[in-house]
């Protein structure tokens, strides 16, 4: 099997609400690093994103440590690699400013990379991909396409600090997926008429969607339609007991999600693996302890 991940690559400087500041990848290396720690090798996970060259030999020499990613869907490009500034004021929220920013991937720079059995895409800058692109793989795989939102629906001010912004043609993004994933806060910029989950799912999704809200150390909220009506079902976070660094934990369940339910076919085992890889994240600093994840397992609660 083979998962292909679109998205971009960072460069992070993670500025904690307590210890050391740690400097490690981020983006969708949380995702790819997450997929090649709780598969088996028969899994082929094949990035997509621009990379600076500056750091493009130091993160492919870095890739080999990974026998099951592939390493041609990364492009180089003539610049600094996009960097990111994530400074946190509580142990779970954080302010964030971006340098060095790539454009947009567009259809050329994918197509041939689309033999694929699974898609992620994880909009980690907003721009990750264009919409034009998104739409034409939309078409072809509609149903095997997992779209994280991200920052969607975060602008940017003139000196790169990224600030809550409703999302142009975000109908057009939303319908786009069979799976879409978005955090309580990216939830309530869409949701600006304030509508319960279920009645949100009707107005904006298709009855073949699936819509997971993750909400941190509260857990995570599964929306889905089934045999005509909307059903909406809450699972609990596992806990840990102390948190080091949340960084990438979105990433890190929509990652573990789909490689369970690509596995079980069965949405409700499929969340609570998510929930469970989320807090195991909770006590790794950055990407660089990723390797320590199902080591982790061990030290959370339900």
């Amino acid at each position: 099997m083979k998962i292909v991940v679109i998205g971009t690559i960072n460069k992070d400087i993670i500025l904690p609400f307590e210890g050391a500041p740690i400097q490690s990848f981020g983006g969708i290396y949380y995702t790819i690093t997450t997929l090649s720690t709780l598969a088996n090798s028969s899994l082929e996970i094949m990035p997509v994103s621009f990379m600076g060259k500056d750091v493009f030999p130091h993160f492919t020499a870095l890739l080999a440590n990974f026998e099951n990613v592939e390493k041609s869907g990364l492009i180089p490009i003539d610049q600094k690699n996009h960097e990111v500034i994530l400074e946190y004021h509580s142990p779970e929220e954080r302010t964030e400013k971006a340098l060095f920013n790539f454009p947009s991937l567009e259809w050329k720079n994918i197509k041939k990379n689309l033999k694929g059995d699974f898609y992620i895409i994880n909009m980690i800058t907003g721009w990750d991909l264009s919409l034009k692109a998104f739409q034409k793989l939309s078409k072809k795989h509609f149903s095997r396409m997992y779209l994280d939102v991200h920052f969607l629906v975060m602008g940017m001010d003139k000196l790169g600090k990224r600030k809550p912004q409703y999302p142009e043609n975000i109908r057009q993004w939303l319908k786009g997926a069979k799976f879409l994933q978005m955090n309580a806060r990216e939830f309530s910029i869409i949701n600006e008429d304030n509508l319960h989950e279920s009645d949100f799912f009707g107005q904006y999704l298709k009855p073949d969607q699936v819509l997971i809200i993750t909400q941190g150390s509260a857990g995570a909220q599964l929306v889905f339609s089934k045999n005509g009506m909307v059903r909406n079902k809450h699972f609990p976070a596992y806990h840990v007991d102390k948190i080091i660094d949340v960084t990438g934990c979105g990433d890190v369940f929509g990652a573990a999600f789909i490689l369970n339910y690509l596995q079980s076919q069965n949405i409700y085992d499929s969340i609570e693996f998510a929930n469970r890889s989320a807090a195991a994240k909770c006590m790794l600093k950055g990407t660089n302890e990723m390797d320590l994840l199902i080591l982790k397992f061990k030290n959370v609660k339900h």
